[in-house]
């Protein structure tokens, strides 16, 4: 066996002290993670289920891919978010990711009590075969608060907030809740139904807006997260197994693009392309225009061909307006398009990590800053000359006047 180097002396980022006194005596699984990659919030949630040993503590290894991802209070607010506990480490600079030789997120590595590799394995779905499993516990699921997606229907706002869809006023008025979901991310109007992905869930859920009744049009997605309604049938970003697929409202299902497998890659839609966690989507002129969070990247589908607007590869992002090659983004997740009123022809990006909303035009390929009065914004819509966006923020929305150029908070009350 390989003896690992000695992480004692670490800080917990939660509790601000040594990680030692917590590892004493015990078995450590370290979870070496980032927190834009969606494989690595879906071992939280696997970990947080499997029935650990008594003698195994689990320490979060918070490895940043994005220059946001490595600073201290986004980890702090990760871990807010996400119910993650003490041990956490920052592991900023990589130092632990060279140490331990990890090549890719997420990786689980077991050590013994007496500081030697035990085994490890990287990707999801896989903690069960390096733990041998004991008494079943009951863990609680940890609820995500802030405000997820927002959808505009013209005379009302739908957000997703947690475990629960919100419907208000254009003016912060609630109307309705609709609860009971594991985690609502997009949302899509459909007739007289509301169409939710539940991305926790693996399910995409309609409620009537007339009854309130609900059914599941499908399940077995993985992350589901984006969600759109063109030509009578509804399109889902699939983050989780990195495609685009077609949803009937009975409940057929079409990969539309994407191999299942993560990368930033054009060609044929069915054949060659691969996307990299897509989270948003949105139909502009009959093209259909998807933003990859971790190739931050605007991908465009258009003839059964996948192209790239906007971005490299999984490891290229920053925060430059310009056109073409110049543009880069940092792990953005929401996006609408502009259609009649201010902003016609043009798609709005919800450029999570830089804190601001960005506008591209596909007549001139250029991608400019709208406002960076908003903190890590993840949904945005537009109506008229006004756009609402979802962001950090637990209990008010972001309002900004186009043609005025002004942001206001409007709470939801």
């Amino acid at each position: 066996m390989v003896r690992t180097p000695d992480i004692s002396q670490w800080t917990d980022l939660v509790s601000g002290g040594p990680v030692g006194p917590m590892i004493a005596g015990r078995r450590v699984l370290l979870h070496f993670m980032t927190g834009g990659c969606i494989n690595c919030l879906h071992t939280i949630e696997e970990l947080r289920r499997l029935p650990l040993p008594e003698d195994v503590v689990v320490v979060t290894v918070h490895t940043g891919k994005f220059d946001r991802e490595r600073e201290a209070a986004y980890v702090r607010a990760l871990a807010a978010k996400k119910g993650l506990q003490s041990p956490l480490i920052n592991d900023g600079e990589g130092r632990l990711w060279d140490a331990f030789a990890v090549r890719a997120w997420p990786t689980l590595v077991l050590v013994s009590a007496d500081g030697y590799e035990l085994g490890r394995v990287s990707g999801e779905g896989r903690a069960a075969s390096l733990l041998a499993l004991s008494e079943k516990k009951n863990l609680r699921r940890v609820e995500n608060k802030t405000l997820n997606k927002v959808l505009c229907d013209g005379e009302r706002l739908f957000f997703s907030r947690g475990r629960e869809v919100i419907c208000t006023t254009l003016t912060g008025e609630t109307l309705a809740h609709y609860g009971n979901f594991a985690e609502a991310q997009g949302m899509a109007r459909l007739g007289g139904e509301l169409f939710v992905a539940d991305r926790l869930a693996g399910e995409v859920t309609a409620i009537s807006l007339a009854t309130g009744a609900r059914r599941v049009v499908t399940s077995g997605l993985r992350s589901p997260w984006g969600l759109r309604a063109y030509g009578g049938m509804l399109q889902v970003a699939e983050a989780g197994r990195h495609r685009i697929v077609s949803l009937s409202p009975s409940g057929d299902l079409m990969a539309l693009a994407g191999l299942g497998h993560e990368g930033v890659r054009e060609g044929d839609a069915l054949k060659e392309a691969l996307f990299a966690q897509p989270t948003d989507l949105d139909w502009l002129e009959g093209v259909l225009y998807v933003i990859d969070a971790e190739g931050s990247a605007l991908r465009r589908i258009e003839g059964g061909r996948v192209e790239t607007p906007v971005g490299w590869d999984l490891f290229t992002f920053g925060d430059r307006d310009g056109t073409g090659e110049e543009v880069r983004l940092q792990h953005p997740e929401g996006l609408c398009a502009g259609v009649g009123g201010c902003g016609n022809h043009r798609l709005f990006i919800a450029d999570t990590y830089n804190d601001k909303i960005k506008v591209y035009d596909p007549l001139t390929d250029r991608v400019t800053t709208l406002t960076d009065e908003v903190r890590m914004p993840t949904g945005v819509a537009k109506e008229g000359c006004y756009l609402y966006i979802a962001d950090a923020d637990t209990t008010a929305f972001g309002r900004y006047d186009i043609s005025a150029m002004i942001m206001e908070r409007i709470t939801i009350r």
